[in-house]
């Protein structure tokens, strides 16, 4: 097997990081942004999970109901009327053509660059006065004491690790605002632009809360709708539930289809939880480490949360 190795996306990755760069507005933004996080969907999709459905309006003929049914790969039918019926066949052969190595090679550069940007800029120049909080595919949360991190940012020799462009033009740090590093691959950014960070609340992954002084409150929880999460939660919710081993619950209404039939339905979902069984919680602290970690000695297990 021989195959030729080389850049064969850089092109298409560039072009549309030049646009993102030029656009005048946030939708230009995020369209150009998601036409190279796209990519990376498509090329990791299974393939196996594809399936085949006939609609088919008769019973009798070639392609009629009761000849899909006869066949041995019929897997099941949904009744839409008198005149409609869907009928879903299970594969029977299945073509593997996605290039899945770009995928599991993107996650391994991005993790790469994310090791590196820590152990040896972050931690080589904050030491132990550096903490991680949370830390996300493409971004890290840090604790920071006895050093101004603007000041280390800004210095010359510090100042290509990141993208600075989309900070004010006279904000009080005097911090640049380098064109050329603006959307550049592999930098990192102040996602808050200058503002203090004043608090944050981290229970689980893609379940945090960030307290910025006069820039509000950031909520993210996965699969509770956004609506719910600006209404209903706040970041005491979250000290709360950290605190006092709360599970905190919401209930939230959804339009669901059935055989193109629309209802509406409530549900009740568990919105904040403690309980985060991908990490070990240090006792006594609120800090976790990942499992396997050589710190991590034989202790009780943690004490099961309770339901509010």
């Amino acid at each position: 097997m021989k195959f030729k190795q080389g850049p064969w996306l850089k092109s298409y990755i560039d072009l549309n990081t030049e646009k993102r760069k030029n656009s005048n507005n946030d939708f230009e933004k995020q369209q150009y942004k998601l036409c190279n996080n796209a990519i990376f969907g498509k090329t990791m999709e299974n393939v196996r999970k594809r399936i085949d459905v006939k609609l088919v309006s008769s019973w009798d003929g070639r392609y009629g109901a009761e000849a899909q049914i006869s066949k041995p790969n019929f897997h099941s039918r949904a009744i839409f009327d008198e005149n409609l019926v869907a009928i879903q066949l299970s594969k029977t052969s299945v073509t593997i053509d996605k290039p899945v190595y770009v995928g599991f090679s993107i996650l391994d550069i991005s993790k790469t660059q994310l090791y590196r940007f820590h152990y040896d800029f972050m931690r080589d120049r904050f030491g132990s006065n550096c903490k991680v909080l949370y830390t996300d595919t493409d971004s890290l949360v840090y604790e920071i004491r006895g050093q101004n991190v603007y000041e280390v940012m800004k210095h010359k020799d510090n100042i290509n690790e990141f993208d600075t462009f989309d900070y004010e033009k006279d904000n009080p740090f005097g911090m640049p605002l380098l064109r050329e590093n603006s959307k550049k691959i592999g930098l990192m950014k102040d996602e808050l632009c200058g503002k203090i960070l004043r608090r944050f609340c981290g229970l689980r992954s893609k379940m945090y809360s960030v307290d910025i002084q006069n820039g509000g409150v950031i909520k993210k929880i996965k699969g509770i709708k956004s609506s719910v999460v600006k209404n209903t939660i706040t970041f005491d919710d979250y000290l709360q539930c950290l605190r006092e081993n709360t599970i905190i619950s919401r209930e939230q209404h959804n339009i669901r289809s059935r055989l193109h039939v629309l209802r509406s339905e409530k549900e009740r979902k568990i919105a904040l939880s403690p309980h985060d069984d991908k990490r070990y919680l240090v006792p006594g602290t609120f800090d976790t480490l990942p499992w396997g970690h050589k710190d991590i000695a034989s202790e009780p297990p943690a004490k099961k949360p309770k339901y509010n």
